[in-house]
């Protein structure tokens, strides 16, 4: 057995609770613990690590309590924590700190497990409301004494339980979701996109109490254990790719929970958020369930719990003696420069391929064995279900139209390129001989900003000023602005002789070159956002140039394109250089798929379509664009 020596524990458990017939309920708990541990294991940092979460924890309450009113302060605690996780490393540099791989089935006494089990039934026989539909709701996500690989922690189910307490007294005159709300208000987590790599393995809960700092995956695990502490029936849900992007090749997790059979789904991050209005319309082609008995078994897709799902047969026209019934796939176009595999055909006869529950507006790629290994063309699942597949090239497109290598804006991450570059409309350009409010001139006010690109605006009426301010609107978030200079003459020359520029009052921060670089990638961001150029005596500036924080994928002019199309393999059109920040191409097919690279510098780049005006059509964004219902 893989117990080992554990199997007298596990026994014990079973004979606990095997003896009264009021424990049966107790008893199915315990065989169903038991019989999924097996699946489950854990890797367990050294000892000496724990003084780091112990000090950025400190950090972190400082970084709070210096900035009470931020949902998510962006402060030095991992920073901080990589600092002491590097110097505790170099002391101990003798010493073996390799993580300690432990199995649940051989590491867990009958004592945690009984405690876990009376603790899960305390918790649901005190919630004042029903949760639980059945007693398998119960076991799945009240019950369980792990959520993914979170290293296991005596007494931390009890200790959850009794700092949530007030939860209960809470439900009898607030909703589950105010409630579980005021839960992410008390921690106000922030998300990091990475581990250090000196400590890349799961944070244990007792950490995460200590900095409220992690991955989605860390900061999930933490949130789903305070949830079922208290007896809410709660879980993981993650994917494994975007659809409207290239960039998301890892998995993202999410917290849902459960309410007498409804569902709310909330992302892991610093506010209570709930995921399934921006699910629906997001191009997510799977999305699945993590669950304590399903290690072995394929995970739980519950793609159609979020969004519209279709059932797509693809008939292969090519490599029809490659065909098998476990080697046809659904691939999405990937960072990679390659498909990032997403689903494996269900059933494969008479040369077509079966593939369930496929989430739609999304582009997909079918091969077989690998991606070089085409099955047919890619095509794109409408919204209403239709496979399109861009096969046609009799209907030509006099002009097409290219702005971008890659989507402006994703909706999953609401829009917020977009919003970025509309946080610049309605900033206020003052100018004044005097440094102060009350000596201020309206100049100019920046309406109708739409661009990424770098932007010369000039005066009407250009005057001699000794200060030029400009002025975002008081939004409560951070506005960005990557490029601010002044124009001192007729011809758009750069103004260089200012004596000091001043970013929210500070003189020249740290940051300040940000914004007078060439180098469209850096920016300045801050609340209520201010800059001041300041010159030693007033000056005639005749406007200026600006420009939002981007992400440099515009067409830039001196930068070499090379536009593909896709029949089989990547085809390309030819190398064209951009004299102008818009590329055109003529007499080109409509209905085939392309991509765009730059052959100058950057990496993203993604599939697009052209619209029936020879408009670039990102599928899974462009239908949005003007949708501001997101900013």
């Amino acid at each position: 057995m893989l117990a080992e020596e554990n199997k007298r524990e596990l026994l014990k458990v079973i004979n606990t609770y095997n003896k009264d017939p009021k424990d049966s309920l107790k008893l199915k708990s315990a065989y169903y613990l038991i019989a999924n541990m097996p699946y489950h294991s854990f890797l367990k940092g050294h000892k000496i690590f724990d003084e780091a979460f112990l000090q950025a924890g400190k950090e972190r309450k400082r970084q709070i309590k210096k900035y009470p009113r931020e949902k998510n302060p962006k402060d030095s605690t991992h920073t901080k924590l990589g600092e002491l996780l590097d110097s505790i490393s170099k002391a101990n540099q003798f010493l073996d700190k390799s993580p300690v791989l432990n199995y649940d089935v051989r590491y867990l006494d009958a004592q945690y497990l009984i405690d876990n089990i009376e603790l899960a039934f305390t918790a649901h026989k005190k919630m004042p409301i029903k949760l639980c539909k059945n007693f398998d709701e119960f076991l799945h996500y009240v019950l369980p004494y792990r959520v993914g690989q979170e290293p296991i922690e005596a007494n931390k189910r009890k200790e959850l339980f009794k700092e949530y307490s007030w939860v209960y007294d809470s439900l009898k005159t607030n909703s589950l979701d105010e409630v579980v709300k005021k839960i992410f208000d008390i921690n106000r987590f922030r998300v990091v996109p990475q581990r250090h790599s000196l400590y890349n393995y799961s944070y244990s809960l007792t950490q995460m109490d200590q900095i409220k700092i992690g991955g989605c995956i860390d900061i999930t695990n933490y949130i789903v254990s305070i949830l079922r502490a208290i007896g809410i029936p709660t879980g993981v849900d993650y994917t494994i790719k975007r659809g409207s992007d290239n960039n998301s090749g890892g998995a993202h997790t999410w917290v849902f929970y459960l309410n007498n059979g409804k569902q709310r789904s909330l992302n892991s991050g610093p506010v209570y958020a709930d995921l399934e209005p921006l699910y629906k319309i997001s191009s997510i082609p799977k999305i699945f369930r993590q669950q304590y008995h399903q290690k072995t078994a394929p995970a739980l897709d519950v793609t159609h719990l979020y969004r519209d799902v279709f059932d797509v047969t693809i008939p292969a026209i090519w490599n029809l003696d490659k065909l098998g019934n476990d080697n046809v796939f659904l691939g999405i176009y990937d960072k990679s420069k390659s498909l990032f595999k997403i689903a494996t055909a269900e059933i494969v006869t008479n040369n077509s391929a079966f593939f369930k529950n496929m989430g739609n507006n999304i582009i997909y790629f079918p091969y077989v064995e690998s991606a070089n290994t085409p099955i047919n063309y890619p095509f794109q699942l409408t919204k209403e279900g239709k496979t399109v597949f861009f096969n046609d090239t009799t209907t030509i497109l006099d002009k097409a139209i290219v702005l971008r290598k890659f989507p402006p804006f994703m909706v999953i991450n609401k829009m917020k390129k977009l919003q970025r570059i509309e946080d610049l409309n309605g900033i206020l350009i003052q100018g004044s001989n005097i440094d102060a409010d009350e000596h201020s001139v309206d100049i100019d006010e920046i309406t109708a900003f739409k661009s990424t690109q770098s932007i010369k605006i000039y005066f009407e009426n250009p005057c001699a000023y000794k200060f030029y301010r400009f002025k975002a609107k008081r939004y409560g978030r951070k506005v960005s602005i990557a490029t601010l200079k002044l124009i001192e003459d007729k011809t758009g020359k750069v103004a260089t002789d200012w004596s000091n520029i001043l970013i929210n009052d500070e003189e020249k921060p740290e940051d300040y070159t940000n914004i007078v670089d060439n180098n469209q990638l850096s920016y300045v961001e801050r609340k209520f956002l201010s800059i001041t150029y300041a010159f030693n005596k007033p000056k005639k500036v005749y406007g200026f140039e600006i420009q939002a924080r981007n992400d440099q994928n515009h067409v830039n002019i001196g930068d070499n394109y090379e536009l593909h199309y896709w029949d089989k393999k990547w085809m390309s059109l030819g190398v064209k250089k951009a004299d102008d920040t818009v590329l055109v191409y003529n007499k080109i097919p409509k209905n085939l798929l392309y991509l765009l690279k730059n052959n100058s510098r950057g990496k993203e780049e993604f599939v697009f379509k052209f619209d029936e005006n020879g408009n670039q059509f990102w599928v899974g964004c462009s239908e949005y664009e003007n949708d501001d219902s997101f900013l």
